[in-house]
């Protein structure tokens, strides 16, 4: 036993150590919210640098979608240059291509119809305030369009250009900008234009759209200096960071402007929160050097025995080790990745990992039961084989679930309880049936964000014998994890006392989507341990990683033209994802608003409600794409394609569409199956580096 004296020089020492310590941290504290502070605004300029850059693009492909259709009936008008009045369903049919083109206009040099007079510009657009569209002969001595920018421009430049933001109060009657093509005679002479006209109100949702801090705003500025998409009306006080991108070759400008107060709000929460922390771990490590000295003298006699258990249990931990199943899956690694890691806090531990397969299904649990040591192992093993037992016969996740819980119950004397999520995965679909009885949320790694998974409140295994559990379903796609972890990854401690948390968790899994699941693994044990650093593990470590690969996806939209606006958004996050060339975005979604639109329009009756779906997919070097109905039976592919070299007026009517999917698209088939027209196609693809 220690005496008096030999307690006094101890405890001595301990407090020397104390204030050196915290000396230290308070300097270290210092240096590192500078160097926090830098990097939040080094955040903050590539997320705004990203955003302007997305936002660019977004918008060129847009704009870029108004060029194909134009570029695309151009031949169109030079054929019918002998028929001026074919001109005004020329310029119908182009403001139908679309539903973001508010109107089409062509123009032709002076006198170039004599029996027309000196001017002759056909104006085709949308009657303001009303969706009828009205068709116009709109050239004359009070819109002299032989005058306009526009035009003289237009005619000089040979080739398509886009006009600046100006007000059309003469076809329009909004604020456009126009996309124009020089329109040339049978001697390659330019004769006029022909221009589809977009509203820059097309641009407000993709600008409102954009927030990066709750404060945070974008602007759109024209060349000329002429605000398109303001500021909010209460801007923020206080000093901002602004920041600018001009858009590749349409005189257009976005800002976005992000106060400092957003910038650096959690900064300041942190530190506040730092403070509060530092303080109350002052007083507890003093607590603790108080405790230490009259506990030292038990240490050494503790420790003599400790070694003898040691022994015993490091061949337990071989034993425990050993239930742990490989990380391979041969029948199904195609459609899953999946990866684990235990580590216990001592020799053997209470948690547990296990998953195998069974008719194409991955049956999979975590579990944690409470307390460490032997008897947490002991009641582990049990859960483990009763897992293995009852899934056998069922894959059932909420009965699987009660039936453990009834068995554990029945013998648990020391009241001991387990939580545990328990899931089968159908690699087939990628459809997980789920239940959880207590244990912590997974994450969910899902088109390329990270989240907690919404759980149903179900009791603790072991603590009732008849409690009921409910099973929830979850959908993964191509790529999506599920991500896994006992409570020894949130709680895990640092020497400063500090957890690893849910939010940091939820940070790393951010940078992990995309990654294998054994690198999701490492990554994230790599994180821990470097948090963590010297201090001892206070909890055992399991965690779970659940990649499933398919490459499906689905768009459904019922027959009314309105749901086409969802068809470029789902593409966009198709091509995304999968790393596609974003260069063949524009062509595949014009082919497939063609397909869709003609089925929303004529494969059911009038006034009676259906459905159309878009399935894509991946395969080798294509883009697969299959269009299912269950209208009229109808063979798109055996309409007569429209003959585009003789007069307009001679044309059978119908044609242009498929003929335009058929120009795309690198192969299309169709057949009649299950009461279902079914339109497949198929585009080479072109991965991005």
């Amino acid at each position: 036993m220690l005496s008096f004296k030999d307690k006094y020089q101890f405890a001595k020492k301990e407090v020397l150590k104390i204030i050196i310590a915290l000396s230290a941290l308070m300097i270290v504290s210092l240096i590192y919210y500078l160097h926090i502070r830098q990097e939040a605004l080094f955040v903050a300029v590539k997320r705004a640098e990203a955003t302007l850059e997305n936002t660019e693009k977004t918008i060129l492909i847009r704009m870029g979608k108004i060029e194909t259709i134009v570029n695309s009936i151009q031949p169109m008008v030079e054929y019918a240059l002998d028929d001026p009045d074919a001109m005004f369903d020329i310029a119908r049919h182009t403001v139908e291509s679309s539903s973001r083109i508010m109107g089409s206009g062509i123009a032709f040099k002076e006198g170039y119809f004599p029996e027309k007079g000196r001017w002759f510009e056909v104006y085709v657009g949308y009657q303001k305030g009303d969706d009828t569209l009205v068709a116009r002969q709109i050239g004359g001595p009070n819109h002299d369009y032989l005058q306009k920018e526009w035009f003289q421009e237009g005619i000089a430049s040979q080739k398509g250009i886009w006009s600046d933001p100006y007000y059309d109060n003469a076809g329009g009657m909004t604020f456009l900008m126009t996309y124009s093509v020089p329109v040339r005679d049978e001697e390659g002479e330019v004769v006029g234009l022909i221009g589809a006209d977009i509203a820059v109100d097309t641009f407000v949702s993709i600008i409102r759209g954009i927030k990066l801090y709750p404060n945070s705003f974008c602007t759109l500025v024209a060349g000329d200096g002429t605000t398109l998409v303001p500021p909010p009306s209460k801007t923020p006080k206080g000093k901002c960071h602004v920041f600018s991108e001009e858009i590749d070759g349409k005189n257009l400008k976005l800002t976005i402007t992000i106060p400092d107060a957003d910038m650096y709000k959690r900064l300041r929460q942190s530190t506040a929160f730092f403070v509060i922390l530092a303080l109350s771990g002052i007083l507890t490590v003093f607590f603790i050097a108080y405790r230490s000295v009259q506990n030292l003298w038990k240490l050494n006699e503790v420790r003599a025995k400790e070694q003898h258990i040691e022994d015993e249990l490091a061949i337990a931990r071989h034993i425990q080790q050993s239930l742990l199943p490989s990380d391979s899956l041969p029948d199904i690694a195609q459609k899953v990745d999946i990866s684990g890691l235990q580590v216990p806090a001592k020799f053997v531990g209470g948690d547990l990992y296990d998953y195998y397969i069974r008719d194409n299904k991955l049956i999979f649990c975590i579990g944690d039961v409470s307390g460490k040591g032997v008897p947490a192992a002991l009641l582990m093993a049990i859960a483990h084989s009763l897992f293995r037992t009852i899934s056998a016969h069922s894959d059932q996740p909420d009965h699987i679930t009660r039936e453990l819980n009834r068995s554990i119950s029945d013998n648990n004397p020391d009241i001991m309880f387990i939580t545990m999520f328990l899931g089968v995965l159908d690699s087939e679909t990628g459809l997980v049936t789920y239940c959880n009885a207590g244990h912590n949320p997974p994450v969910l790694l899902q088109s390329g964000e990270a989240g907690y998974l919404e759980l149903a409140d179900n009791l603790l295994i072991g603590v009732e014998k008849d409690t009921e559990y409910s099973s929830r379903t979850l959908q993964l796609g191509d790529g999506d994890t599920l991500f896994l972890y006992t409570d020894g990854l949130t709680e895990a401690e640092n020497t400063q006392k500090e957890l690893f948390g849910e939010e940091r968790a939820l940070e790393i899994a951010q940078k992990l989507c995309g990654a294998s699941a054994e690198e999701q693994i490492k990554a994230m044990q790599s994180a821990v341990k470097q948090f963590v650093g010297d201090a001892e593990q206070s909890d055992d470590l399991t965690l779970l990683a659940i990649r499933y690969l398919s490459t499906k996806e689905q768009l459904t939209l019922t027959n009314d033209i309105q749901e086409l606006e969802r068809l470029e958004p789902f593409l966009e996050n198709f091509f995304n994802r999968n790393n596609l060339d974003v260069t063949l975005l524009p062509s595949v979604n014009l082919a497939l608003e063609e397909a869709l639109a003609n089925v929303i329009m004529y494969a059911y009756p009038k006034g009676v409600q259906g459905e159309v779906t878009l399935s894509t997919n991946i395969k080798g070097e294509d883009i697969l794409m299959e269009i299912k109905d269950k209208g009229a039976p109808f063979d798109p592919l055996q309409q007569q394609q429209a003959n585009l070299d003789v007069p307009l007026e001679e044309r059978q009517i119908g044609g242009l569409g498929i003929h335009l999917i058929k120009e795309i698209m690198d192969g299309v088939e169709y057949a009649r199956a299950d009461g279902k027209n079914v339109l497949k196609m198929r585009k080479k693809l072109a991965v991005s580096s």
